[in-house]
């Protein structure tokens, strides 16, 4: 039974790539009233978060927290890593996209989907295939560390199905369809004899074994040749629908048979055959169109799955073609292979040297270890680990002369985790992290490194040359040279090696189908100010694939992608008003008797043996609110499904109790068949008879069998108690107003105006200065050579021109009333008398200023000054940069250390910027900078090689060996410790530019008079800082920019553009039902004495000393029970937990 709609919907997008990125841009335009079809390649959604147990800074998981919770009808509310379901939302996965055609607003996408031989519909995940299933794969969610079966979960989070099948890696036995309880398992026929194979060896036993491999055991068609020269013939002579070629051949090369055999037949696919040694010439014929390559020595149990792998993609049928307006492409990145290329530090060689995605699993408790902190070759108890940073970036040889940008982050993370876990297993570890520059930039990245070495975890600033295993012990020997150029050499039981980012070979291809620009490193290329907008007109790119982006950074720019692709839709007439199709009911069910339909689904008979749905009834016929009861078959089925819901319709039932396998217990298909019914989901109980059934430790098989129907009855009677009590009532409305406030005119502040207007509401601009553009108005270029003040005036003309647009300069808000969805705020501009303006949503664009610091000489002498100083004269023509013939920058003067401990973000690039403008105007000047780490992220690291190669000497510097600043008449001395010398330097500058940071401008208190708050430091407080960066606790209260935390002028966009949708999704519902399970109070026995207040961590609760009364803020309530479990006097309560209902499920479960 399909699910309708919930809206009548304008307008269609394709997101391609289903992690974290992908998932907020689909979610975002979902929400906004479009239709998404989300495409992943893999098995489950999520991408590499999928994996990941904890995240920095909470070292928690809260992935849910990226769910919508204002209106949250349209999806369901869930594990993320368990499945996304939203209504407005179509998931393809294992899928990929082969064809695009068309223009933006109507572009043709031809998918290809490989199939699943386990019907997800009948699939119950009992889990009896497992066992049964002969083949043993490297488990890839595990990144390859421990096996697992040809069938399962796709991940430990979904076991309760459906479950997967590895088509490469099964050997279609049968024996898992023979088990099925439920026939869910089909295999597709295959024609693997008429798929003809050409290896092309000039070593005869390397053509025998990959033919007996490949056509005895593959079933495959095998054709040979022992030359180019032969090859070429037998591509003449008959079809070839996959070519195997080495590449070193006497006569005619691998790469010239490539070359020549794609002239003849084009599409025809080619993988390189390759020793180690020429590794690197495989990966550059991929590039002249090779498909793949393959290792020698040959591994037949690696060699048969990957052509399997080529064969099934080459023999796939087209997908479906699905038309949609605007396209998104989040594909994320691959990761480095530290096996390739020299390898000196023996990963795949030596087995515990291992990647950090693959210790990311070890430490979890569903890992390869099982969280246990032991050596995978011996597993001895781990009592020192390593942790090398920058494998495979920052590496001009490996062509990666970037900044992966999350490694250092991560890195800390997992030694803070394995501290922890050490001491829970009661043992001791230590943790050492060999860096070049600890890159902890942000607003929490200090703190966190902090904290971990409080803990004990070591920061060594190294360079790591080698890593050898010892024999005898097994014990690693990492040899390292310290920045003065010492060599030591120390022992670990574990090398963990933080790989680097490459661009992934999927968007790659993607990016040459669309005809969309990629940067120098093959990541996609983003337009000049943005994060997001590509090349290509209707085309995004969000999250890593254009450079790996921490979680908080990949969740923004999933919404500034959506955004772009909304604004586009909207621009074309997609409609944002939404038609309600939720069921009415019956206007008397309030006060109507519960009337209860049960029945059980018998799954085919399969349940007989260890449950009888008629002693059930039995045990509840005397229940006067049970009015049917039935039995069926298949209720996984849409036929069985829709047969029910006719039966619910006649029996006049108004709630519904059904039994089922767990297809069946999927949300969205509870909800289809409640709005099937016209029931409200909340009196719809669908229990779980199969999965998750807790076993009877020790027990004999029948003692087992009554356990498990125990169990099964608990459940139903539970149900049946939890749908009498059931609330029939709808949820009241929040009305919404349809207008956005934002405070701040800088870019942020514009942006996120223009973002609002442009999908037609109206925009209050309100900026306390007399002039727009906040500090676009003393920033010069950028340090690509962008025009920022260009790029200032034309943003400023748009805002100032636009019709839903209203400004206010030289303004302030002097007052803040109401809450989420309808706000009145106070305004006062100049002298003119105060105005009320009234918002359904206010977006903080307060930005930020240049922190002030009096270390190193700051105020005593006009030659020292700051960065924005310095970028001032320039722009202003008071300074010759091509003059300056001495300048010395110290980057972190006053920040990353208290009171300031953070990271500005931006200083570092600035630095940069203008030591080059010097050296480019001055070529013989004398450039120093002085720094602590170089938070060259990205791809300003390649700045930072151009810089050191440009003559601009790096001095790093340590809070314990800070420089020493005196001015003098002739020039500023700066006296500092030069780490490669290991004594002190003197430099003599004509300028010292001190890289001061920068603060947010506002204070806490207009943040607290719309319900938010700030942090220590006074940046907004986000709602959760990796799933909600933008959002507060305080509904409809959305921050960007610098206010929101330090950030560079496309990431402050880029927040702006998210902050704004989020708005809009806001204003896009004009009345938002209130959450169902929130907390109430009964005035009569409250006492007002406010302990609820203080207990509620969402402050949702207020007291209204006009009223004398607490007040509940519905939408901001999250219905957690705090208040309740602090009320003295039970005046507090939480709708759908009344004492009778719990009590009456207690003892359903006790009679049991």
């Amino acid at each position: 039974m399909e699910a309708e709609s919930i809206s009548e919907k304008q307008g269609r997008a394709m997101v391609v790539g289903a992690g974290v990125s992908g998932m907020r841009a689909a979610l975002d335009l979902a929400e906004t009233g479009y239709h998404v079809t989300l495409i992943e390649e893999k098995t489950h959604i999520g991408g590499v978060v999928s994996q990941l147990d904890h995240q920095f800074p909470t070292d928690g998981c809260g992935i849910c927290k990226m769910l919508p919770h204002a209106d949250a009808q349209h999806l369901v509310q869930q594990c993320v890593r368990k499945g996304l379901s939203h209504e407005n939302i179509t998931i393809y996965l294992q899928t990929r996209v082969m064809s695009v055609s068309g223009e933006p607003g109507n572009f043709t996408v031809t998918l290809q989907q490989h199939a699943n031989p386990v019907d997800p519909e009948r699939c119950v995940g009992c889990g009896l295939c497992i066992p049964v299933c002969p083949v043993d794969v490297a488990d890839p969610f595990n990144a390859g560390k421990g096996f697992c079966k040809a069938i399962g979960p796709p991940t430990p989070h979904m076991a309760a199905g459906p479950y997967r099948i590895d088509t490469e890696a099964c050997t279609q036995c049968g024996k898992c369809r023979e088990i099925c309880p439920t026939d869910a398992i089909g295999f597709p026929a295959e024609d693997r004899k008429s798929f003809t194979i050409l290896v092309v060896d000039d070593e005869k036993i390397i053509r025998d074994s990959l033919s007996e491999w490949l056509g005895e055991e593959g079933g495959f068609s095998v054709i040979t040749a022992e030359s180019g020269e032969k090859a070429l013939e037998r591509i003449e002579e008959q079809p070839v629908d996959l070519m195997l070629a080495d590449i070193k051949m006497p006569g005619m090369d691998g790469i010239t048979l490539l070359e020549k055999a794609l002239e003849i037949r084009r599409q025809m696919p080619v993988m390189m055959i390759t020793a180690y040694a020429t590794v690197d010439t495989a990966v550059s014929a991929m590039k002249q169109g090779a498909a793949d390559y393959l290792v020698k020595p040959f591994d037949p149990d690696d060699l048969l799955p990957k052509i399997v792998a080529m064969y099934h993609e080459l023999t796939l049928p087209p997908g479906p073609e699905i038309r949609v307006g605007a396209i998104v492409l989040a594909g994320g990145t691959d990761e480095y292979d530290p096996a390739s290329g020299k390898n000196p530090f023996g990963y795949k060689i030596i087995e515990d040297v291992v990647t950090g995605p693959e210790f990311e699993r070890m430490l979890s408790p569903v890992g390869p270890t099982k969280g246990l902190l032991e050596r995978l070759s011996d597993q001895r108890p781990l009592r020192r680990i390593a942790w090398i940073l920058c494998v495979g970036s920052r590496d001009i040889q490996a062509e990666a002369d970037y900044c992966s940008g999350v490694c250092c982050m991560y890195c800390l993370k997992q030694a803070r985790l394995a501290q922890k876990a050490a001491r829970e297993q009661g043992a001791e570890i230590e943790t050492v992290l060999y860096y070049m520059d600890m890159r902890t930039f942000g607003k929490s990245g200090q703190p966190y490194r902090d904290a971990a070495e409080a803990e004990g975890v070591v920061c060594r600033r190294s360079r790591v040359h080698s890593i050898v295993g010892e024999e005898t012990s097994g014990d690693l020997c990492i040899r390292a040279a310290d920045p003065s150029g010492q060599i030591r050499e120390d022992r670990y039981d574990l090398a963990v090696l933080a790989t680097g980012q490459r661009p992934s070979a999927k968007v790659t291809e993607l990016a040459e189908m669309l005809g969309i620009a990629l940067n120098a490193w093959g990541f996609i290329h983003t337009r000049e100010f943005s994060l997001t907008q590509t090349s290509g007109n209707g085309v995004l790119a969000a999250g890593s694939c254009t450079g790996r982006k921490d979680i908080s950074d990949a969740v923004i720019c999933g919404s500034s992608a959506a955004f772009h692709a909304s604004r586009l839709l909207h621009a074309g007439g997609g409609s944002l008003r939404e038609q309600s199709a939720l069921p009415e009911t019956a206007a008397d069910i309030f006060h109507a008797p519960p009337l209860v339909f049960t029945a059980v689904c018998g799954c085919n008979s399969a349940l007989s043996e260890i449950f009888s749905p008629e002693t059930f009834f039995g045990k509840c016929y005397g229940d006067p609110a049970l009015c049917s009861v039935e039995t069926a078959d298949w209720l996984c089925t849409e036929e069985g499904l829709a047969e029910l819901a006719e039966k619910i319709r006649q029996s006049r039932a108004n709630r519904v109790v059904i039994g089922a396998c767990r297809p069946l217990c999927a949300p969205e298909k509870k909800k289809a068949l409640a709005r099937a019914v016209s029931l409200l989901p909340d009196l719809v109980e669908i229990v779980d008879l199969r999965s998750q059934v807790p076993a009877a430790s020790e027990k004999s098989q029948e003692q087992q069998k009554a356990h498990t129907r125990a169990t099964m009855n608990i459940r139903l009677e539970m149900a049946l108690t939890r749908v009498k009590f059931a609330d029939p009532s709808f949820a009241p409305d929040i009305s919404t107003g349809q207008s956005v406030l934002v405070i701040g005119g800088g870019i942020a502040g514009m942006t996120a105006a223009l973002g609002v207007a442009d999908h037609g509401y109206r925009a209050y601009l309100v900026e306390k200065s007399e002039r727009l553009g906040g500090n676009l108005n003393w920033l010069h270029q950028t340090i690509e050579g962008e025009d920022i003040a260009q790029f200032a005036g034309q943003t400023r003309s748009r805002v100032e021109n636009h019709p839903l647009i209203q400004v206010y300069t030289n303004a302030q808000v002097t007052e803040a009333r109401g809450t989420g969805g309808a706000f009145t705020t106070t305004l006062q501009t100049g002298d003119e008398e105060a105005f009320s303006v009234e918002h359904g949503a206010v977006i903080l664009a307060t930005g930020g200023r240049q922190a002030e610091t009096k270390a190193f000489g700051r105020g005593t002498d006009s030659r020292i000054i700051t960065q924005q100083e310095l970028e001032s004269r320039i722009r202003e023509k008071e300074l010759d940069p091509g003059q300056i013939n001495s300048m010395c920058m110290i980057l972190c003067a006053g920040t990353r250390q208290a009171p300031k401990n953070y990271c500005s973000r931006v200083c570092c690039a600035s630095a940069l910027k203008h030591a080059l403008h010097v050296k480019e105007k001055n070529p013989e000047a004398g450039v120093y900078v002085l720094y602590r780490d170089m938070m060259a992220y990205g791809f300003l690291e390649a700045w930072f090689t151009r810089a050191r190669k440009a003559g601009v000497i790096f001095i790093a510097y340590t809070p314990d060996t800070s420089p020493e600043v005196s001015a003098r008449q002739d020039a500023v001395r700066i006296t500092a410790t030069e780490p490669i010398l290991r004594r002190e330097v003197e430099i003599s500058a004509d300028l010292l530019v001190l890289a001061t940071g920068i603060e947010p401008a506002e204070s806490g208190a207009l943040a607290r008079s719309f319900g938010a708050d700030t942090d220590e430091h006074g940046f907004f407080r986000e709602a959760e800082p990796k799933w909600q960066p933008m959002g507060s606790l305080a509904p409809g209260v959305y921050a960007c920019g610098i206010g929101l935390r330090p950030a560079g002028l496309a990431e402050s966009a880029a927040s702006a553009e998210a902050a704004a949708l989020q708005a809009v999704i806001r204003l896009g519902r004009n009345h938002l039902p209130a959450p169902r399970y929130i907390a109430h109070v009964r005035h009569s026995l409250c006492s007002l004495c406010q302990n609820c207040i203080a207990a509620c961590e969402y402050g949702a609760r207020t007291y209204d000393r006009q009223a004398q009364m607490i007040i509940v803020d519905p939408e901001a309530c999250r219905g957690c029970g705090a208040c309740a479990s602090a009320c003295p006097n039970f005046a507090a309560y939480v709708e759908g937990f009344a004492p009778g209902r719990m009590l009456s499920m207690l003892a359903a479960a006790i009679d049991n």
